[in-house]
């Protein structure tokens, strides 16, 4: 037998081309065998301890519950050239699936679905389809106890005697010792470093009513309430009553706010949040969803993201713009316009425009903002005022020394601070006074707040030189001029304005009328 296969030998296998076939089956069945054998043990150890760091499935728990899909979740697509994909090799190792959860998270963050650093109009309106409601525990009618939470401002804190006030001291309930001491670093012990710190449990009592109305009202429906700042009785109020928001903002955070500055919450009590005389362009945080739903109402504008809507800057009585007379003939022709502001850093770059608007046309500009023109002797003399007073330091007079200085002007330059919707003040109503044209820069919706024809707006135009022509025609027109003021003929007031006019109560009523009662 050994000399028949010694023989096959010599006459087959040993041949060159024969030999290298025959060794090179040897070793695609031995890599074969091999590969085979890896696979296997790659395989047994999943779950334990593999020796293949790459591959990593985590072991099965019957106690953590698979979240149900969410079609608000995005799953990455498998075209994203940004996720990679492991290539196919025919290996019966299966890679554990991305969780598209996780993936999310990543790159997610809350705020950024409804709000953004570039605009403080458009947000998303109120989703409730019936208006909100506050729960308030019987008997029905009951007077209800009101606690005005109001934080205190910086320029408030610099004017307060530290050391003096922390003489006398008031009694809190122990929930309310994290804003305490919040309150105490951020303003006390900031601008008087030296004051004691105040022991657990007592507070300054001036912050007791500081701040505070202490009023008994009765509304007009007949609800009566009693609004205070007593902290002592924290816990006994039905309503925590904040109108004075702005300070929840943190500077170096945006859109964030701070809500050590706020109380817990107690389930016996109501949240509203008044929105008053500023915009949601130097205090975008209001317009968060994540804000605003820890109210049970609230109250602003723009109106669509508030329950209730009050305008900015509402108008109480329309007569006092239709009973003003500035002839056209009384009119300055060697200056067209007038502006008067004191914010330099607008969120909207206002000054940016003003200032290349000076480089067309001659523009007085009376506040802190590209000054060039002081007060006339004569408007100081008239309200005892001192030579070079600004705007700040006219006091009681603010309004009839602005007035006395706009009146001799054709255009008054009203620009807000941000353009955002719902945000109109003052600036558009001036004009009105002293029979002059509004030229405007602001809220998207100003067609609401104001008479019909009677503003010129800038984003109607497609560049200062052509707003410069426009209103220099209207200047040398008096006919033209005079179709702006057309609205001053209604007598009857209704078409002044749609959204500007004033509540027909208080803010606290006006909230009381929202009021379900619970036995």
């Amino acid at each position: 037998m050994a000399a028949k296969l010694a023989s096959f030998y010599n006459k087959i296998i040993a041949r060159p081309y024969v030999k290298g076939l025959f060794l090179l089956i040897i070793a695609v069945i031995l890599f074969l065998l091999l590969r085979q054998s890896t696979t296997h043990s790659v395989i047994n150890t999943c779950g334990e301890t593999s020796k293949d760091s790459s591959v990593e499935t985590p072991p099965k728990d019957s106690s953590v519950e698979t979240p149900p899909k969410d079609s608000s979740v995005e799953t990455p697509s498998s075209n994203d050239p940004s996720i990679e994909t492991p290539p196919s090799n025919g290996s019966s190792i299966e890679i554990p699936h991305k969780d598209p959860y996780e993936e999310a998270i990543k790159h997610f963050s809350p705020f950024t679905s409804e709000y953004s650093l570039a605009t403080c109009s458009s947000l998303p309106k109120n989703t409730h389809t019936q208006p909100r409601t506050f729960k308030a525990y019987g008997p029905p009618g009951r007077e209800l106890s009101i606690l005005h939470w109001r934080y205190y401002s910086i320029p408030t804190a610099e004017k307060m005697n530290w050391h003096k006030m922390s003489k006398e001291l008031c009694p809190y309930p122990p929930e309310l010792v994290p804003f305490f001491k919040t309150l105490y670093s951020q303003f006390a012990a900031s601008y008087s470093p030296k004051v004691d710190e105040w022991p657990i449990g007592y507070a300054p009592c001036l912050l007791w009513y500081y701040h505070s109305k202490n009023q008994r009202v009765t509304c007009k429906n007949g609800q009566s309430y009693h609004i205070h700042a007593n902290y002592t009785l924290w816990r006994e109020a039905d309503v925590i009553y904040m109108d004075y928001p702005f300070l929840f903002h943190q500077e170096e955070a945006p859109p964030f706010f701070h809500t050590a500055q706020m109380p817990p919450r107690r389930s016996n009590q109501a949240w509203w949040m008044n929105f008053p005389d500023e915009g949601l362009g130097y205090y975008p945080f209001v317009g968060l969803d994540t804000l605003r739903n820890m109210f049970d109402l609230t109250m602003g504008a723009p109106g669509d993201i508030f329950d209730i809507f009050k305008p900015t800057y509402p108008i109480n009585k329309t007569s006092v713009f239709y009973n003003t007379r500035v002839k056209f003939e009384n009119k300055r022709n060697d200056v067209l316009f007038a502006w008067m502001a004191g914010n330099c850093y607008a969120k909207n770059k206002r000054e940016d425009y003003v200032r290349e608007l000076m480089n067309h046309v001659k523009v007085h500009s009376y506040g802190t903002c590209l000054h060039n023109q002081d007060t006339p002797d004569e408007i100081l003399k008239k309200y005892g005022l001192k030579t070079g007073s600004a705007p700040a330091y006219w006091a009681d007079n603010m309004y009839k020394v602005k007035r006395d200085i706009l009146s001799p002007y054709k255009f008054i330059l009203a620009f807000e601070n941000s353009n955002c919707e719902g945000y109109v003040t003052e600036k558009v109503y001036d004009p009105f006074l002293v029979d002059a044209i509004p030229i405007y820069m602001g809220a998207s919706d100003i067609n609401d707040y104001v008479p019909p024809g009677s503003v010129i707006k800038v984003t109607d135009f497609e560049n200062i030189t052509a707003l410069v022509e426009h209103t220099e025609m209207i200047a040398n027109n008096k006919t033209l001029y005079e179709s702006y003021l057309a609205w001053k003929k209604d007598k009857t007031h209704k078409n002044f304005c749609k959204k500007c006019r004033r509540l027909d109560e208080s803010n606290e009523c006006t909230f009381l009328k929202r009021v379900e009662w619970v036995n």
